[in-house]
């Protein structure tokens, strides 16, 4: 649990229909659990039309045929199942595997068979070398992939394609840090009914961005549809307005910290709104009632509890004041502390097996603290004709940690491993009863946090049938956030959690910071605007909505539903500064305002057009300010060649040594990041005076950058080996002869002894764009 924060998994079905796409690869399905595929033991395989022979023979004529791939190339581990679709549990089909690996590469193809007709429901390929020295670049635009998928859909399901509408290209340049990795472009096509989207029937395409071969197939697709039909159902304007009184917006504290350096307290703190639906977010359009993932009525499918204002007044009446200590309590103090606690929450004798300080974010909960945390196991008595007497447990069975200062209880977490899933039991204790006890919890050990906490829990009712038993859920978890102003702080909680087979607790989190500023509301738009600000975003649309109707995930039984949702034109936007009104990332910072439509017209039919579109979807080019034939400034070419290289999301930048020594550059500065990875992948200097970020910059200026960037700057300081065929070569400054002369050398500016290199003139983002897309195939060789 160290450094983690304590987190609970709802279990939520993405069986509901055949929607979910599988990847060729198998990714989509890796999550899945081995009992939601196999045969229940009172259910037996039928036996498959298409043999096990005649589904490898298949399965190898396809994988030649359409990705040239030959299995009998190399020496590979073959693997093939029959068993239940993970997409699709009512059918069974027949899965294979090929895989190769050795010190100095890998190999690796996967179909899959439909076990009734033989169709090919999934393939896909990939392989590479180690320490391959050779990278590969983006050769095609995402259009040109496009069409590449879709050439393919027609070859091998022809006729499919005009039901589908394919899916908009979120992940555009979703990369905002760049790298020269080539660009895998994935294409989802979701089938068409009478002008509404049946999720349940889709094709896949994945296609390699660098070589154009095809790398991923995968679809599923009902001969017979047996759908509802529309007579009855809400108007969209009608949809529309429900959907709209039925979103609720919620002010949240947005911690802001470093975007890509973990800190254990943030910088500051944010007003935000978000959108909040409790479990159920789409609208059944004949019913015109808010359902669920599982098709249920959203009363159905929760519960909910509370405290009164006088129950909070009474928890809180009997709290102590919190005493802070000027030193830190003794490792003594801190083990009779424990050992108290752990006598009143922990059956049997306990054992103290190590015991720590810690200070800052070694743990969840002692950020901004200083506490010790202590590590035990239990020995519990052994039955009495046994001959020893008791059992010391083979591994830590749990830890404590107590503030060094104040002496409360910060966690305590009793870890049991004595429930295998999959096996039936009765719960000792019901939900209500949990809640009512994780309020016994906080009121023991930080009663004066009550009335700071949203008491209020929601649950959502839930079991799983596995191999024809019904399994209720392992664990009950409560998370009490924190409450200023009224305005929820989901950075500091406290959590408690219930083995629901033994009734035990499972694990106390408590995580509070103090002496946070907390800015007020006043200034905040309007619930109402944020709620229209998400609705702009969000478009509603009609579709048939498949999903299971009972809990057995092995022995499903669908149904179709028309409803209405919310889908968004920009997912990825989410979070409304609650003082401007802008959307905001997770980090507090603007969304970048960037109308693709205005960027796909200033490069239309430039000489760069292509080169600047895949730089885009790179992520290397930023669309919102990129003007092809404008001088590029210092900071913007910098931005430019280091997202060319890939930003590292780790290294510690202001915990460095070395600090950046430009008077007009500030920590706090949006692209202090650039600038100091820049230094580090020697691009620039590190040097005192100014950095002039807005100038712009000269050819001869970015042709050093791109070198330096290239790590051939010591070879192009030994300016008298090379030659340059330039006619205006005599304008280039003799020292940096060697840095043209390896842009020559490499093609990344065109060349020719009739060709000027114009070195003083100031560099435009197109030759910039086009210099570093050339260069994308010489990164880290």
């Amino acid at each position: 649990m160290k450094g983690k924060k304590l987190a609970v998994g709802l279990m939520v079905s993405l069986v509901f229909s055949t929607s979910a796409p599988v990847f060729a690869d198998g990714t989509a399905a890796a999550w899945k659990l081995p009992s939601m595929v196999q045969a229940t033991a009172n259910q037996a395989e039928p036996a498959p039309a298409v043999t096990k022979e005649k589904a490898v023979e298949i399965a190898k004529d396809a994988l030649k045929k359409y990705l040239e791939f030959s299995p009998e190339e190399k020496k590979y581990q073959f693997n093939i199942e029959y068993r239940k679709d993970w997409n699709n549990p009512d059918i069974y089909v027949w899965a294979m595997n090929w895989n190769y690996n050795d010190p100095t590469g890998y190999s690796h193809a996967n179909v899959t068979i439909d076990g009734r007709t033989g169709k090919i429901l999934e393939m896909g390929k990939d392989g590479g070398r180690y320490g391959d020295q050779t990278p590969k670049m983006t050769t095609i635009t995402r259009e040109e992939a496009q069409e590449k998928a879709e050439a393919f859909i027609e070859k091998i399901v022809p006729g499919l394609l005009k039901q589908t509408r394919v899916m908009p290209a979120y992940d555009e340049g979703a990369v905002p840090y760049g790298g020269p990795n080539p660009i895998y472009y994935y294409f989802n096509y979701i089938r068409m009914v009478d002008g509404a989207k049946y999720d349940g029937n889709f094709i896949n395409v994945g296609i390699d961005g660098a070589t154009g071969e095809l790398r991923n197939f995968g679809y599923r697709w009902d001969d017979e549809l047996h759908l509802p039909k529309k007579e009855g159902i809400l108007t969209k304007e009608e949809a529309t307005k429900i959907l709209k009184d039925k979103t609720r917006m919620e002010l949240i504290y947005l911690p802001i910290r470093d975007e890509l350096t973990y800190q254990p307290l943030p910088k500051g703190l944010k007003l935000a709104y978000r959108p909040v639906y409790d479990f159920a977010n789409m609208l059944d359009a004949k019913t015109g009632k808010m359902i669920g993932w599982n098709g249920k009525e959203q009363e159905q499918q929760m519960q909910m509890a509370d405290l009164t204002e006088k129950q909070i007044a009474e928890i809180k009446k009997s709290a102590k004041p919190i005493v802070k200590k000027e030193k830190e309590i003794t490792q003594d103090r801190a083990k009779e502390i424990a050992l108290a606690v752990l006598k009143d929450e922990i059956e049997g004798e306990v054992k103290i097996n190590n015991v720590n300080y810690a200070e800052g974010d070694g743990y969840w909960e002692a950020a901004g603290r200083k506490a010790w945390n202590i590590e035990f196991a239990i020995e519990k008595k052994k039955d009495e004709k046994s001959e020893a007497k008791t059992a010391i447990m083979p591994m830590t069975n749990g830890r404590i940690m107590i503030d060094a200062l104040t002496e409360e209880v910060l966690a305590l977490s009793n870890w049991q491993y004595d429930m295998i899933y999959g096996q039936p039991f009765e719960p000792v204790l019901t939900w209500e009863q949990a809640y009512t006890k994780a309020i016994d919890m906080i009121k023991k050990y930080h009663p004066d946090k009550i009335d700071q906490i949203k008491t209020e829990q929601l649950y959502v009712k839930y079991s799983e049938m596995v191999e024809g038993k019904e399994i209720p859920p392992m664990e009950y978890y409560f998370n009490f956030t924190r409450k200023v102003n009224g305005i929820l702080y989901e950075d500091n909680q406290i959590s408690v959690s219930f083995n629901t087979k033994t009734g035990k607790l499972q694990n106390f989190s408590a995580r509070w910071n103090e002496g946070l500023n907390f800015p007020p509301k006043d200034k905040a738009i309007s619930l109402e605007a944020a709620k229209n600000k998400h609705l702009d975003i969000n478009e509603v649309e009609l579709a048939y909505y498949k999903y299971n109707t009972t809990n057995d995930y092995q022995n499903p039984k669908f149904e179709t539903k028309l409803i209405y949702r919310l889908m968004p034109v920009k997912p990825q936007y989410h979070l409304i500064d609650a003082i401007s009104g802008k959307f905001i990332d997770y980090n507090g910072k603007p969304m970048p305002e960037i109308a693709q439509a205005d960027f796909n017209e200033k490069i239309k039919g430039h000489r760069i057009e292509r080169q600047a579109k895949i730089l885009a979807q790179q992520g290397i080019l930023d669309k919102s300010t990129f003007n092809p034939d404008q001088a590029i400034s210092r900071l913007e070419a910098i931005k430019m060649l280091v997202k060319a290289r890939g930003m590292d999301y780790y290294y510690p930048m202001k915990e460095d040594a070395e600090k950046l020594r430009f008077s007009d550059v500030n920590e706090d500065d949006d692209d202090y990041r650039f600038i100091h990875m820049a230094i580090r992948y020697g691009i620039i200097e590190n040097k005192e005076g100014k950095f002039h970020g807005e100038a712009a910059i000269t050819r001869e200026e970015l042709a050093v950058m791109l070198v330096k960037m290239l790590r051939y700057d010591a070879l192009a300081k030994v300016s008298d080996i090379f030659q340059v065929s330039f006619k205006d070569k005599n304008r280039v400054k003799p020292e940096l002869l060697g840095y043209v002369a390896i842009c020559q050398g490499l093609k990344l500016v065109d060349s020719g002894s009739h060709v000027d290199f114009r070195p003083a003139d100031q560099a435009t983002m197109a030759e910039t764009a086009d210099m570093v897309y050339r260069a994308l195939g010489y990164v880290n060789r």
